[in-house]
């Protein structure tokens, strides 16, 4: 069963630290600066799970999680929203179509909660 993970997300620091704790547990990461490259990297990579930032420089959260959701290869592929708005969360979440959300900063504990809670093992 796969343990890919792909990261939709442009913030650096972000992304070297999610990438670096998951590997440390095992999971095989992909990662996209942005949501166009999030959408093709969904298609190639067909991840197990999807962390996609919210506020992305292309596209919305919302457009990126619809196109994925509208292929047939990625439509089942859970998203768990990440995002540094204290503005209802699980709403926005909800807008997305994910299944669950994680604020930044990201604490390490609820990273690893929340990924071994969906992704398929």
């Amino acid at each position: 069963m796969s343990k890919k993970i792909l990261i939709i997300d442009d913030e650096p620091d972000v992304m070297k630290m999610v990438v670096y704790r998951l590997k440390a547990k095992g999971y095989e990461i992909f990662t996209a600066p942005n949501g166009k490259d999030g959408v093709e990297a969904a298609k190639l990579q067909k991840p197990a799970l999807i962390l996609l930032d919210y506020r992305l420089p292309d596209l919305s959260a919302e457009e990126v999680a619809r196109q994925i959701h509208i292929n047939e290869e990625t439509k089942a592929v859970p998203i768990i929203l990440v995002t540094a708005s204290a503005e209802d969360i699980s709403a926005k979440a909800k807008e997305c179509g994910a299944i669950d959300y994680i604020p930044k900063p990201i604490e390490p504990e609820e990273l690893y909660a929340k990924v071994e809670k969906y992704i398929i093992k």
